[in-house]
C-alpha cells in the first residue's frame, strides 16, 4: 500500500491506536480501519478510535475542515489580570452592596452568587480588549505552502507506519522547509529595507530600533496613594498633577 500510495500520490490516514481487537486472545489488536484521501481540498483536523464496544472493529472519527489561508483567523482577547485584580479590590459598586450582608434564604444564596459572577465577568470584559490575529500563513508564498503540505503529508506517513525511510523523508522536508521560510524572511526584510523612505510609518521606529540597544518598558505611574495608575482617566490625573507640580511656583 505505501508503494501504491507513492505511485497514485494519496495520503494514508490512520489512527494512532488500534481499531481491531479480535475476539480470539491468541490473535494482536491490530489497525485495520483507515482512511485514503487523494485530491481533498480540506486538511485533516483529527482522526481518532472511539471506545464503542458492540463488535470487534472500533468505529474511527475522521475531521476535516477548511484549507490553510481560506479561513480567517479568529481575533485575539487580551485580559490584563493585573488589572483585573487591582478592580476585583475594589468592594463598593452597585452590584456587590445590593448583595444582603445576611443571607438566609437560598433564593438570596442564588441571587448573591449571581451578582458575584456577573461583578467578576464585568471586570474581565473591562480589563481585556481584542487584537487582530495575524495569520503568518497567509503571508507565505504557494511554493512554501505546497512544501508546509508535503511536509505535513510526511509527518502523518511517519507517525502511522514509522520506518526509516518515512521518518528520514520527513525530517529532510523540515529541514528543507525551515531553510525555506528563513529564506523567504530574509528576501522580504532586504526588500523593506530597500523600499523604506522617512515617509514610511514605521522608518523612525525602526531607526530607533538599531540604534538602541534595548527595549527600554515605559514605568509604570504611581497615584498620590502610592498606587499604580489602570485605565485612561487615573492616567492622565497622574499626568497633569505632574504637570502642574512642574509648572507651578512651588515646583520652581
Amino acid at each position: 500500500m505505501i508503494d501504491l500510495a507513492k505511485d497514485l500520490h494519496f495520503d494514508v490516514i490512520a489512527p494512532p491506536t488500534q481499531t481491531y481487537f479480535p475476539n480470539n486472545v491468541r490473535n494482536r489488536p491490530d489497525i485495520l480501519d483507515i482512511a485514503l484521501m487523494r485530491g481533498v481540498a480540506l486538511n485533516v483536523r483529527c482522526i481518532e478510535t472511539l471506545q464503542n464496544l458492540n463488535s470487534d472493529h472500533r468505529p474511527v472519527l475522521l475531521k476535516v475542515g477548511p484549507p490553510d489561508g481560506e479561513q480567517p483567523p479568529k481575533n485575539k482577547i487580551i485580559t490584563s489580570w493585573r488589572k483585573v485584580s487591582l478592580l476585583l479590590e475594589e468592594t463598593d459598586t452597585p452590584i456587590l452592596n445590593n448583595i444582603p450582608d445576611n443571607i438566609e434564604t437560598t433564593d438570596e444564596i442564588d441571587y448573591a452568587i449571581g451578582a458575584l459572577t456577573d461583578h467578576i465577568a464585568t471586570v474581565v470584559e473591562d480589563s481585556s480588549r481584542e487584537v487582530p490575529a495575524a495569520d503568518s500563513r497567509r503571508k507565505l508564498p504557494e511554493d512554501v505552502r505546497v512544501l508546509l503540505r508535503a511536509k505535513n503529508a510526511a509527518m502523518r506517513r511517519a507517525s502511522a507506519y514509522p520506518t526509516c525511510e518515512h521518518r528520514s523523508c520527513a525530517r529532510a522536508l523540515q529541514r528543507k522547509v525551515k531553510a525555506r521560510i528563513q529564506e523567504f524572511k530574509n528576501d522580504k526584510w532586504s526588500t523593506f529595507m530597500e523600499e523604506i523612505t522617512p515617509s514610511h510609518h514605521a522608518y523612525w521606529k525602526l531607526a530607533k530600533a538599531l540604534k538602541s540597544d534595548g527595549y527600554l518598558p515605559t514605568p509604570v505611574l504611581r497615584k498620590p496613594d502610592n498606587t499604580f495608575a489602570v485605565d485612561d482617566r487615573e492616567k492622565a490625573e497622574c499626568l497633569a498633577d505632574s504637570i502642574e507640580q512642574q509648572c507651578s511656583s512651588k515646583g520652581l
